[in-house]
């Protein structure tokens, strides 16, 4: 019997590549930093599916490839945040008026892992104090009497585009000490003997054993995916509503149908969050999850682009037109 599960890996594979080169062709096109941000984390999505992918087909993780699968697929999500938040950035949605509750709001999740972790290794508290101060100064700026130095010196700093520096300047702090941790953890070689779904357990001696502490370097994902996450989900379902607004004002009624690749790309991450969340205690989500996200944000992104669609399609009608010409 077939093993539906080991062939979604290879599906995913090929659908990040495909969404890779589209949203790389439009960053050739149009040169924005969202996009650029884009295809650097579908590439990590193809990296890190195609690791899935050769796992099954040599029936075994090797320790090396399992541990760069692992650090990689953590920093693929807050490239995805990223690329929303250099979009906002861009459309002037988050602005050095507004950017002291974007910081309020990442600082929360910043410093609430960052304390909650800081129990397991003091490195965290990095992310805490990074918190602490950031938060600190939005609160200053938002209770701050207008036209004061500090309110001036905010509003020429701290635009859009200064926050979404500092949230990936974050996430790639997150991502070089999970880097570092991967490289000096031992792993449970027994668990990769398999090939399968393997998540984050074997990093853990006994995963079946859920008393037994998370390995530290498993807690820097959250740190990077949750975030990342609220950019990525909040981002799309507030385009899409923020759209659906702008419509009725200006038309009176609602155009659902405008604009809805935004609930395509919110849904795929929220697939893709749920997935990763309960293959992190082993109940095998992952490789299901990942398919039909990365499927329905692809779905998305052609919907946002007629150009990238109609390049997908054109060989397709080619061939159309040739059998439709032929005697």
């Amino acid at each position: 019997m077939v093993d539906l599960n080991a062939i979604f890996p290879f599906i995913t594979t090929t659908v990040s590549l495909m969404f890779f080169i589209g949203v790389l062709e439009q960053y050739k096109r149009k040169r924005k930093i969202h996009q650029l941000i884009w295809a650097i984390a579908m590439l990590l999505f193809f990296l890190t599916a195609g690791a899935e992918a050769l796992a099954i087909a040599i029936k075994s993780w090797n320790p090396t490839i399992f541990k760069i699968y692992y650090v990689l697929a953590a920093i693929q999500v807050p490239f995805m945040g990223g690329g929303v938040l250099y979009l906002f950035a861009e459309r002037n949605v988050i602005n050095s008026r507004n950017s002291w509750k974007a910081f309020l709001i990442f600082s929360f999740f910043w410093g609430l892992f960052g304390f909650l972790f800081s129990t397991r290794d003091p490195i965290f508290n990095t992310f805490f104090i990074i918190a602490i101060l950031l938060s600190a100064l939005s609160i200053i700026y938002a209770i701050s009497p207008s036209k004061t130095a500090f309110k001036q010196w905010w509003q020429e700093t701290f635009d859009g585009w200064m926050f979404a520096h500092v949230f990936m300047a974050v996430s790639l702090l997150a991502f070089i000490l999970m880097a570092y941790y991967a490289l000096i953890t031992p792993v449970n070689l027994e668990i990769l003997k398999h090939g399968g779904e393997v998540s984050g357990l074997p990093w853990q001696s006994n995963p079946s054993d859920l008393s037994e502490p998370r390995a530290v370097v498993r807690l820097f994902s959250p740190l990077q995916t949750v975030p990342g996450g609220v950019a990525l989900i909040g981002g799309g379902f507030y385009s899409y509503i923020a759209w659906q607004r702008s419509i009725k004002q200006n038309t009176g009624k609602y155009q659902w149908k405008t604009g809805i690749y935004n609930i395509y790309i919110a849904l795929g991450a929220l697939v893709l969050a749920q997935g990763a969340f309960f293959s992190g205690f082993g109940l095998g989500t992952l490789y299901i999850s990942e398919t039909i996200s990365v499927t329905l944000m692809y779905f998305g992104f052609l919907e946002s682009d007629k150009i990238t669609k109609e390049l997908l399609l054109r060989p397709f009608k080619w061939r159309k037109n040739i059998t439709a010409s032929s005697p």
